[in-house]
């Protein structure tokens, strides 16, 4: 699962499958959250193999600014809310297009 080494792009999916893991544990028949472990899984997987992208490079640099505005929060709780619904309601295909969605709720927050 996630290293020490990991930025939060890659651990916050993994902490949000890792919920929905014990979401199955209590309830087996709960595919809904086993679909959604599996490809936030995934999802951070691709993540880590982004390395140092531009798109990766943007978002930390959004995120800076954020901090420094106090509006981290907010745009914290806005991409709490996208990871809960990741195989749920929305589904995302490549770790690019969720980097995107981070940035424009970024964009949003400042």
């Amino acid at each position: 699962m996630t290293t020490d080494d990991d930025p939060p792009e890659v651990a916050e999916p993994e902490a949000a499958a890792e919920w929905r893991l014990r979401q199955v544990d209590g309830h087996p028949a709960d595919t809904q959250s086993a679909v959604a472990a599996r490809q936030l899984l995934a999802l951070a997987e691709a993540l880590r193999h982004l390395g140092d992208s531009p798109l990766l490079r943007e978002l930390q640099a959004l995120c800076g600014r954020l901090d420094e505005s106090d509006n981290i929060t907010d745009f914290s709780l806005r991409a709490h809310e996208l990871r809960t619904r990741i195989g749920c309601d929305r589904d995302v295909e490549t770790a690019e297009d969720y980097t995107r969605m981070l940035i424009e709720l970024a964009k949003d927050a400042m």
